[in-house]
């Protein structure tokens, strides 16, 4: 078997473990392994190929992985679902709001909910308003500005 021949199934091996084990480790050194395979295609001695494969690893390392991280690992967006999903919404005030502790009702979707606000004065029925917080089964809500 030539040396251009075992840097090549090198590269295949490295490859196919790559697909078993996460992490763009192993498919830097399948890239290295395929630059020293074109090396001693060319007959270029082990030396010379040993240091080619070193060579290419390195920047590999350095260009490849960070470019396979930031397209391949995005974080995935999460959507908010549940209570979370009304952080932030606008609503209605169906029952008066008074200052904490008194609670009033809000209108969410066809829900209603307990609302509490910790502003100091009186938020009126009709009065559209943010939800702040969820705490247990109570909103905390604030009027817009």
């Amino acid at each position: 078997m030539t040396a251009p021949q075992m840097w090549l199934i090198a590269a295949i091996v490295l490859f196919i473990l790559e697909i078993l084990t996460p992490g763009f480790v192993l498919a830097n050194f399948a890239v290295a392994s395929l630059a020293a395979a074109l090396a001693a295609w060319f007959g270029a001695s082990t030396t010379v190929q040993i240091i080619v494969f070193v060579i290419v690893s390195i920047a590999s390392f350095l260009a490849i992985r960070p470019l396979l991280h930031k397209t391949l690992l995005k974080p995935e967006e999460s959507v908010p679902t549940g209570v979370d999903a009304l952080i932030g919404r606008l609503v209605t005030v169906t029952e008066p709001i008074g200052p904490a502790p008194n609670l009033g009702r809000i209108a969410a979707d066809g829900d209603v909910w307990r609302a509490r606000t910790d502003a100091p004065t009186r938020i009126e029925v009709g009065t559209t308003v943010r939800i702040r917080a969820v705490e247990s089964g109570t909103v905390v809500v604030e009027v817009p500005i």
